[in-house]
């Protein structure tokens, strides 16, 4: 199991790092081999409800579930149902450039912040990022996970079933939102050694 692990948090965190980087150099297209790259790298967070659920791994499987099934909703709604010009955006920034730098730098730090307490090696300032780097990334990948759904519900209209279900789903954004922050911040804070 943990030799699984190994490679699980290794592979992740270098396919996020692929991503970011082809992403930075080529401008942020919204191209095949970012949308098949994206998919493999968030869908292979699946497997970590199961990690938690099967005890593999110390995460709460609720929250575990809740952030990972956000993020699959997404790359679904990326997949089907937008194309790079349907995008709302401000000033050429849309929900796919926010996303994009909240979920690759988040899932590079803690890819490898994990792998690396799998290897027996602590890195101080690795740990710091990964319980730090959540206090802007995490507000600005929201804000683009709910541009996106805006994006969909502006291109199917704002008064259909679609926009129905879309805002729904936003109203949960903005329940779970303050919850899932306040668990990372009291993360934060226990493995920080804060307060």
């Amino acid at each position: 199991m943990k030799t699984y692990l190994k490679a699980y948090n290794l592979l992740l965190g270098i396919g996020w790092l692929i991503l970011l980087i082809y992403q930075i150099v080529n401008g942020f297209p919204q191209d095949r081999f970012s949308i098949v790259l994206l998919n493999i790298c968030q869908l292979a967070a699946l497997m970590e409800i199961v990690h938690a659920a099967t005890g593999w791994v110390k995460s709460p499987v609720v929250t575990t579930a809740i952030q990972v099934a956000s993020r699959v909703f997404v790359v679904i709604l990326i997949d089907f149902f937008l194309l790079p010009h349907e995008y709302i955006n401000w000033n050429g920034i849309s929900g796919w450039h926010l996303v994009i730098l909240a979920w690759c730098i988040t899932e590079i730090v803690r890819y490898f912040y994990y792998f690396n307490n799998l290897i027996g090696k602590e890195i101080a300032p690795l740990q710091f990022m990964r319980y730090s780097t959540f206090l802007p990334l995490y507000p600005i990948g929201v804000a683009g996970e709910v541009l996106i759904v805006l994006s969909v519900m502006k291109k199917y209209g704002w008064l259909n079933w679609i926009a129905l279900i879309l805002g729904a789903i936003l109203i949960l954004y903005v329940v779970f939102f303050p919850r899932m922050y306040g668990h990372m911040l009291t993360q934060r804070k226990k493995k920080l050694n804060y307060g």
